[in-house]
Parts: C-alpha cells; structure tokens; sequence
C-alpha cells in the first residue's frame, strides 16, 4: 500500500476484518484526506468516494481506485489518480475469467500446502457442511467418490482453486493492483487471501493469508 498505512496496520491486527469492514474503515481514512468529486464514467457510471461495486463473474465485488493517492494532493490531482486507476482495473474487468484463472492459479501455487494443512484440521462433524459450502461456490454437485476424499480431509487442487472467489481489488494509475479472495470459511477459518501485482501480468508478491 503506498499511503494508507492506517489501512495497512488493520490488515496486521488480530481483529478479523473483511474487505467490506476495510472499506468502511477506508472511508473514514478518506474524510481526513477530504472527498474526491463524483466521477462519471462510460462503462462503471457514477463513482463516488474513490470506490465503487461492479460484477466480476457473476458476484458483485468492491473495487478501490485510491491506492496512490497523496494526502496533501490537490482535489485536480486525486481526480486524475483515480480517473487513471479506473483505466488500469478497465483491462482486467474487460477480461475477467483470464485474470480470474490467473490469480487463482497463483494462490494455489502459493497456498496449496496451507490449505491442505487447514483442511486437515476441520472437525469431522463440520465437514458435511464444509462440502455443501464448497458445492455451492462451485456450483456444481461432487461424485461421492469426491466427497469420501473430502470426509477423508484430503482436497485436491482443483478444489481449491475452485472454492475461493474475488470479493474486493484495490488498483491504482500505475495499474499496480491487491486482489481479496474469499473462501467462505472453508479453508482458512474465515481469513481472507490477498495478492498484489500489476496489470502487465506479474505478480509482485506470494499470496497471503490475512485478517
């Protein structure tokens, strides 16, 4: 994060906090470094507050333009941060099962083992609704071949990569990016999973297990 060090430290706490508890702890980080103007833009509409939501695959996810914003900066300055941040999120909105697969083959590459070791540890009595939660974020039924692997706390990763979704991108003008993935509770206890990179395809970081 490149000014919202605030925001930062939220991350690091041990309180959980999801993107949506994040966003509006942005919001207030916003009222000290004062309101950028109502944007119009031709494919998201109205942006108000540096944020706005949009459909990313069928979900409605929150996307933050304000990443590289200076506290000090004039309102003409923010305006053109955020205006140049929204072209940036523009290439991966315009291509969203690419990056979708992209990232999420990151995280698996990235957390595969973790998982495997927190699924391991899932009480057996929860485990008939852990598999109902992953079918419904796969939306797709197991063969009972794949749910005796999964009632034997062995998941592959397919599974994974599968039951993890986007919920929230920070983005700014220079197209460096932190995606926030969720799991529903199924692999990391209610944690969410971040990854930063750029718009150019790389990857700046390992994916990360936070709040």
């Amino acid at each position: 994060y490149h000014n919202n060090t605030s925001l930062y430290t939220c991350y690091k706490s041990k309180t959980k906090r999801s993107p949506q508890k994040i966003y509006e702890i942005k919001k207030i980080i916003k009222w000290r470094i004062s309101v950028c103007k109502a944007i119009i833009d031709e494919v998201f509409g109205e942006i108000k507050n540096f944020e706005t939501e949009v459909e990313w695959l069928g979900r409605k996810i929150s996307v933050s333009f304000d990443d590289g914003i200076g506290h000090n900066w004039s309102e003409e300055k923010k305006v053109e941060e955020v205006k140049g941040a929204i072209e940036q999120f523009k290439i991966m909105y315009f291509n969203q099962k690419e990056w979708d697969e992209k990232i999420r083959d990151r995280i698996v590459e990235d957390l595969m083992e973790v998982a495997e070791d927190w699924f391991s540890s899932i009480n057996e009595e929860d485990l008939d609704e852990m598999i109902a939660v992953l079918e419904k974020n796969l939306n797709s039924k197991f063969t009972e071949k794949e749910k005796e692997e999964l009632k034997e706390q062995k998941v592959s990763k397919e599974v994974f990569k599968n039951g993890i979704y986007l919920e929230g991108v920070h983005i700014t003008s220079d197209g460096d990016f932190t995606v926030y993935y969720y799991d529903d509770e199924v692999f990391f206890a209610g944690h969410w999973i971040d990854l930063m990179g750029n718009v150019s395809g790389e990857f700046t970081s390992e994916a990360d297990i936070i709040g």
